[in-house]
């Protein structure tokens, strides 16, 4: 594996982190922005929003949010148990969760 690799995998994880960030803040944002995508981060703006007066609408945004975490650091990740036999992340799980973070962001309004 080369350096453009890596390079490509921590880009995509980035952009993938950053599309989130962006779902999220634009329902949230006002109340309790999302800074990162760590799951420090993550359980940080749970408190935050809850506090903003989100109410328990975040808890089920809060744990879609760290099982996405935990795919786009599998992205960025350099082992090979993490691909699929053409060396591709394993992106379908990840498209289903960015439908059911779109469904918990539209019942949280």
């Amino acid at each position: 594996m080369d350096g453009n690799t890596r390079r490509t995998r921590f880009e995509n994880r980035v952009e993938l982190e950053r599309e989130f960030l962006t779902h999220v803040n634009q329902r949230f944002g006002r109340l309790a922005p999302l800074a990162g995508m760590t799951g420090d981060a993550i359980d940080a703006w749970q408190v935050r929003a809850r506090e903003a007066g989100c109410g328990n609408e975040v808890d089920l945004v809060h744990d879609l949010l760290i099982e996405i975490s935990k795919r786009a650091e599998l992205i960025a990740d350099h082992s090979r148990d993490v691909f699929d036999k053409e060396g591709r992340a394993m992106a379908g799980a990840l498209d289903d969760l960015r439908v059911m973070l779109s469904k918990a962001m539209s019942m949280a309004r």
